[in-house]
This record gives structure tokens, sequence and C-alpha cells, in this order.
């Protein structure tokens, strides 16, 4: 049932937007994957002001084939508020499957 499916970790440093999430979630919606953690950090005073946007952090967790994996990232780097993305991955043990 997981062959082939391994664990993922994508990280991406963004313009504060009141939407990042969703846009960010998109994605992973289109392609049936369930993040399995999701991560957000905002400005710290939690304000974001239009004309000088700060700056997100956002780090989602999920399980998927390394090819899909890698799609949801592409698809997520070329977003316009992206600044940075890097996906980290590692292989889904027998235990934890």
């Amino acid at each position: 049932m997981t062959a082939g499916l391994s664990r993922h970790r994508l990280v991406v440093e963004a313009d504060a937007h009141p939407n990042l999430m969703l846009r960010l979630l998109e994605p992973f919606a289109i392609h049936d994957v369930q993040p399995t953690r999701i991560r957000l950090d905002g400005p710290a005073d939690g304000r974001i002001d239009p004309a000088n946007l700060g700056g997100m952090r956002a780090e989602i967790a999920f399980v998927a084939s390394h090819a899909l994996a890698e799609r949801l990232w592409a698809r997520i780097d070329v977003m316009v508020p992206v600044r940075t993305s890097h996906l980290v991955s590692s292989a889904l043990s027998e235990a934890a499957a």
C-alpha cells in the first residue's frame, strides 16, 4: 500500500499575504494529496502591511511518490509570492506505515 511512497517536507519562504496558505495548499488539493502537518510562521506582530510585505515561512509535510512531490514543489516554487523553497524527502519505513 505504501510502495513507492516517501515522506516529504516542503519549506517555503514567501511574501506575507492573507491568502498565502490557500495558494500553497491548492496544488495539494488538485493532486489529491493530504498534508500530514502544516506550520505557518508569519510576521511576529501578526500585521501585514500591503505597502511593505514582510515574510512568511510555511512547512508542509506529506506522503507521496517522489515524482508527485517534485511536481508539487515545481508548482509552488513558481508562485509569485514565493521567495525560495526547498523539498526534503526521506524513505517511508514499514513500521511508520
